[in-house]
């Protein structure tokens, strides 16, 4: 008896079923993120530009009454901002004040208590041995435990209470010997200080010298079980008895510490210790360096931009810009889940450095929806039918997004371990929104087209924006029997050079052929129908791009930059009780007295209203008479403030380490692309992006507009701008010069792929640059030299992509043996190409020839005419003749290898 055998399913189920999964767990994820962040504006900490913070003063002690250097006062300083950074507050503002005052700005903050205790201590550590302590009063406390008790408070009825604290007791220097100090730490960890207990103590590790010294004080102390006494800023923390010899320089400090307080121990032995004393000068509540005004003027007016993106690519792609709407959508709310995570731990504030991070993702975002449908597309017009293109079309989009997400994420996390400040909140926001964007492609956008392609797009091509691909594809179709070769061969043979591929189509089809060519001339559709010859003109690119770069160099050398507060320092002015005085119109006094670029920021002590105001005017007499100035426009008292000199918060040690991070990203640039393309793609990438940033700069010295960290987050942009356009360009010439449907120059298919991703470059373009300059033009004042950055660096990184880099890259590559053959061979001129495969579609198309309806006899006739045994089916595209071939040998045979190939491979 036949057993009967099981109905086999169809592939096609499965794989619907896996879309369906993947877009199942992308609304978990939307869910979940939507659960985390909302409300965003309580969920998402804000950097001191935004949400305003802390303000403390702290004065500095010189010994013996003598003044402090300023040496030591930038080393402070340092010290401080490494301090600030470790608590999670990377937005934080640390400058030098005077000659021995440090302001430190700390966003969110509010408690002046728990700011000082970390960042104000001296750090000062020290091991010495208790016999070497020359007050027998404090050596007798110590041996008897007497260094840890607990504070107490006395309240209003005279009554002595526990405070909950442990008042150290307090040594004096020159009274013991050092043993170790602080310098000889090499490492620093906090843990539980013994299995049973529930305080926390300190671990740290020393150097050799530390633990050299160390060992032979434990081996000369063990016998008599002598102790190590621990001294912190002066206080002792605890007096170990030596139980052993310890060889290898690990030891832990103890002190009844809870797991905060280690902690904040842990940040400042690790920063090291401050070359001088702090003590606490005074404290306020600033407001953000922004202006609550001029950040909702700027979030409305790019939100506002924003959707006039998505009409514009609503109107472009029609149904297919529903699709790109909500992916961009799925990856803001994921990326909005992101930033709430990291915050609810403390790990994330946002500052203007973030939301220019922010901005480049959504850009980038906006870049892969556009990227995939833009292929989508390409593919249905090379014949493809739409469920095809919804699974290699969306495939390559993604793998080419992939690569240009992959070379920004290497730039990112080089900005984020390497650098500070800003730049490495610029640099966490970036690689955070590039791996949100891998994901929503992935898990969103490419299941949905796949689920959608085969049974709703293909039935409903003109709201989809997919009919006039189809059309199109016919008339290729048409094309490609008339030439005896692919569609997709067809169809680029047509855009390198329309007039050889209807010579072509005519001489082997006869009217048929004509009439063919005649139909693919002018194909419906938004897409280049013909290729642009840019790198035809490579040579007036490159000497215009030379020309450029020279000018900024040389303007930037005439004229100089125009840096800001926070790279030069200049003067504070403090302004008490303003009354009702906003902050803009304290900004336009300040612009009419010569100030354009005042940072301005609302204060309040002891809950009197007012502001700080700093200005890059170094003279302390010039800034109080634009202050005198100002208060006599705003009628306040010319008693209402103080003016101060101070250092820039961007000091030396941040630069250099943005320098570095950056150098860094360059070389591993270089080697990613190298490994997985071609070095040479990495160096002309890297040479695009170096034209980008000088441009840039040039502009900024011509038009005067001042250098502050606003410019700097809109260059990091630019980076990322540049590095993503080029890859996207790089990585369709890859994948071009892999095919074999065409024979031309290296130059030519460069120049056709330059073509073929010309709309996406366009459509990605503006749907970047509405919103900034929606910004630049009616934004706030202090987001207009963000806007005006980005928009000049969103022009110069498509157009180096264009007119820069792969001219470069093409004829560096052209000079490889490889390329030099076929560019001896076809000669310089772009545009000539030969079809690698002629005779190609000949047998299908015979077979078909009988079944063809009456309207397409034409097409039939000419593929009957294709198989003339002399027609010349390998004609370069620049005329009649065959070329690299006799007239005897017109229709050349194709290698040896590919002889046995399917007759339609594409």
């Amino acid at each position: 008896m036949a057993t009967a055998q099981k109905p086999k399913k169809k592939p096609g189920r499965s794989v619907d079923r896996r879309n369906v999964w993947l877009l199942i767990v992308t609304t978990l994820l939307v869910v979940g993120s939507i659960f985390m962040f909302a409300p965003p504006q309580e969920k998402i900490n804000q950097g001191l530009d935004i949400q305003g913070g802390l303000s403390v003063v702290l004065t500095a002690k010189g010994t013996d009454g003598q003044a402090v250097s300023a040496d030591d006062m930038e080393k402070s300083r340092a010290i401080i901002e490494s301090r600030v950074n470790a608590l999670g507050a990377s937005e934080a503002v640390v400058q030098v004040q005077g000659t021995d005052q440090i302001l430190v700005q700390i966003p969110g903050l509010t408690n002046t208590e728990d700011a000082l205790n970390t960042i104000g201590k001296t750090g000062k550590l020290e091991f010495a041995r208790l016999d070497s302590f020359t007050d027998n009063d404090v050596k007798t406390k110590i041996e008897n435990g007497q260094f840890g008790n607990e504070a107490t408070v006395t309240d209003e009825l005279g009554n002595s209470l526990p405070s909950g604290t442990t008042e150290h007791l307090k040594v004096e220097s020159g009274t013991y010997t050092p043993l170790v100090t602080g310098s000889n730490i090499t490492n620093v960890s906090v843990g539980q200080a013994s299995q049973t207990s529930t305080d926390y103590g300190v671990n740290i590790q020393l150097d050799g010298e530390g633990t050299a010294a160390f060992a032979e004080a434990t081996k000369d102390l063990v016998s008599t079980k002598g102790k190590i006494v621990i001294i912190l800023d002066g206080e002792v923390q605890s007096a170990p008895a030596v139980q052993s010899e310890i060889p290898n320089g690990d030891v832990q400090i103890t002190g009844n510490y809870s797991l905060d307080e280690a902690k904040s121990l842990q940040t400042v032995l690790e920063s090291g210790s401050l070359p001088v004393s702090f003590e606490y000068a005074q404290s306020q509540v600033v407001g953000p360096t922004l202006g609550q005004d001029a950040l909702a003027s700027g979030v409305l007016v790019a939100l506002i931009g924003l959707a006039v993106v998505m009409l514009y690519l609503l109107f472009f792609y029609r149904g297919l810009g529903i699709i790109t709407a909500a992916a961009m959508g799925i990856f803001a709310v994921l990326y909005l889940g992101i930033l709430a995570t990291l915050s609810a731990f403390g790990l994330f504030s946002l500052s203007l450095a973030g939301i220019a991070g922010v901005v480049l993702t959504i850009g980038m975002a906006a870049d892969s929806s556009i990227l995939t449908m833009e292929r989508f597309r390409e593919e249905i017009r090379m014949g493809r039918s739409v469920r095809a293109a919804s699974i290699t079309g969306v495939r390559h989009a993604i793998v080419t997004s992939i690569d240009a997400d992959l070379v920004t994420l290497v730039s990112a996390l080089s900005l984020f371990f390497l650098a500070t400040a800003s730049v490495k909140g610029f640099g966490l926001t970036l690689a955070l929104g590039i791996v949100c964007d891998i994901v929503m492609m992935l898990l969103f956008k490419a299941p949905l087209i796949r689920l959608l392609a085969p049974k709703v797009i293909a039935k409903h091509p003109g709201f989809w924006g997919v009919k006039d691909a189809e059309a199109a594809a016919k008339d290729y179709e048409a094309l490609a029997l008339a030439e005896g070769t692919s569609t997709a061969a067809a169809e680029a043979g047509e855009a390198m050079d329309a007039s050889a591929s209807e010579r072509l189509a005519e001489k082997r089809s006869g009217e048929a052929g004509e009439a063919a060519a005649e139909a693919a001339r002018k194909p419906r559709g938004r897409f280049i129908k013909h290729d642009i010859n840019f790198l035809g003109h490579r040579r007036i690119f490159l000497t215009v791009a030379a020309v450029l770069v020279c000018a900024s160099f040389a303007v930037v050398g005439f004229k100089g930059l125009n840096f800001g507060i926070e790279f030069v320092g200049g003067t504070s002015i403090s302004f008490h009780g303003t009354g009702d005085v906003t902050t803009e119109q304290l900004r336009t006094a300040f612009d009419q007295a010569g100030e354009p670029d005042a940072v301005i920021q609302t204060t309040n002590a002891d809950g009197q209203e007012g502001f700080l105001v700093r200005t890059t005017t170094t003279s302390a007499e010039d800034a109080t008479t634009r202050a005198n100035q100002v208060a006599d426009d705003l009628g306040l008292s010319t008693e209402s403030f103080e003016v101060t000199t101070i250092g820039p918060d961007w000091g030396a040690s941040v630069i250099q380490s943005s320098l570095i991070a950056f150098l860094v990203s360059i070389v591993l640039i270089i080697i990613y692309i190298a490994i997985r393309f071609d070095y040479k793609m990495g160096v002309t990438a890297i040479v695009a992006l170096l034209h980008d940033l000088v441009l840039v700069m040039g502009i900024y010295a011509l038009v005067g507009r001042e250098v502050n960290p606003n410019t700097i987050a809109a260059l990091l942009t630019i980076l990322g701008y540049s590095l993503y356009d080029t890859v996207v360009v790089f990585h369709r010439i890859n994948d071009n010069m892999q095919g074999d449907d065409i024979k031309c120059t290296f130059m030519t298919m460069a120049n056709h792929s330059i073509n073929q991703v010309l709309v996406r470059t366009i459509n990605t373009t503006l749907t970047s640059l509405i919103p900034v300059l929606a910004m630049l033009f009616f934004g706030g004042e202090t987001l207009k030299d963000f806007a005006f950055a980005m928009a000049i660096g969103l022009i110069c990184g498509s157009y180096s992509s264009v007119a820069v880099a792969t001219p470069l890259y093409s004829m560096w590559k052209t000079r490889e043996p490889r390329y030099a053959k076929l560019q001896k061979k076809y000669g310089s001129q772009v545009g000539r190409f030969e079809f690698a495969n002629p005779n190609a579609m000949v047998p299908a198309a015979a077979k078909a020839g009988n079944a063809m309806p009456a309207a397409n006899a034409g097409s039939a006739q000419g593929t009957a005419t294709a198989q003339a045994p002399n027609a010349a089916a390998g004609y370069a595209a620049s005329g009649d003749k065959p070329h690299g071939a006799s007239a005897s040998k017109a229709a050349p045979k194709p290698p040896k290898a590919k002889r046995k190939k399917r007759p339609d491979k594409k």
